[in-house]
């Protein structure tokens, strides 16, 4: 008998009709007598005899269904299961994310995920942008969260939201509160941050169509937290995306830029891998941290 088979038959059973067996599985009465009728032609048997306009089993079929039951207890069990998973899901989840991010939007989506997914476990690993991809393609990492992201085969990721870069000094730092103009910046003592990474890129890109690339910065930290506690101590100002400016343990001021710049925050995975409702959720959730 196949499955179909074992659920119709379980159905009549259940209601001693062919009416009321279609009725709980929510189809026609013509679809259950077909498949009842297959079912018997498969084992060879005659499960049900009419007794005066009512189907009453065999004995054949009272032993069947005494040794399926078990088969269609664990059945109902699996779509209980698929059920509660999509309303709750649960499991475990890697996640890889850029230092920066590991202290800023990280730990505010894990409160939000945790609190509304309890049973799902979570590992969270700091990566920079290549090493993340390099683990998701080999599989270390379900989930991934990094700055404009540069493509790669295998590699598939959505934009979570944007934010914007912004001119990060010491705290006691006087200055008007508008934007500060990037011919400004540059004017003045500065950190950079190399153009080796997505978030660099994009600085050095804006500079070059200033005309503004040939200004050297006084000190160059090709790590962002490092160039945030530089700017912290006076050292010079540094250009940052706000999340990292807003995350480290020092005070600092932070100050708008113009012409104004932002960078997007993307959701990164295996291209082909299979999605998790776990992953989909905290996908969601980190999405909700930039509405």
């Amino acid at each position: 008998m196949r499955l179909r088979h074992i659920e119709v038959f379980h159905a009549i059973m259940r209601t001693g009709s062919l009416s009321k067996a279609a009725e709980l599985l929510c189809v026609s009465q013509p679809a259950v007598s077909k498949v009842l009728a297959h079912a018997e032609r498969s084992v060879g048997l005659t499960l049900f005899n009419r007794v005066h306009g009512r189907l009453q089993p065999t004995r054949e079929a009272e032993l069947l269904f005494s040794e399926t039951q078990k088969l269609q207890a664990n059945l109902d069990s699996i779509r209980d299961l698929a059920r509660n998973l999509a309303l709750q899901p649960e499991g475990h989840l890697r996640i890889g994310c850029l230092p920066s991010l590991g202290l800023s939007l990280i730990p505010s989506a894990v409160q939000a995920f945790r609190a509304a997914y309890p049973r799902v476990s979570l590992k969270i690993q700091t990566r920079h942008t290549d090493e993340l991809l390099n683990a998701l393609l080999t599989r270390e990492l379900d989930l991934g969260v990094a700055l404009n992201p540069p493509a790669r085969p295998g590699i598939a990721s959505v934009e979570l939201g944007r934010t914007p870069v912004v001119c990060v000094g010491p705290r006691d730092e006087r200055g008007d509160e508008g934007p500060l103009a990037l011919e400004s910046f540059v004017a003045g003592d500065w950190i950079g941050i190399g153009k080796v990474d997505p978030l660099g890129e994009l600085i050095g890109n804006a500079f070059e169509a200033l005309g503004l690339d040939g200004h050297l910065p006084a000190v160059e930290a090709q790590t962002w937290h490092v160039a945030r506690a530089l700017a912290a101590r006076g050292i010079g100002r540094a250009l940052l995306d706000e999340l990292t400016a807003k995350s480290g343990a020092e005070a600092v001021s932070v100050r708008p830029v113009a012409p104004p710049l932002s960078i997007g925050v993307f959701a990164v995975w295996r291209d082909g891998g299979t999605a998790s409702q776990a992953g989909n959720a905290f996908v969601d959730v980190l999405r909700g941290r930039f509405a």
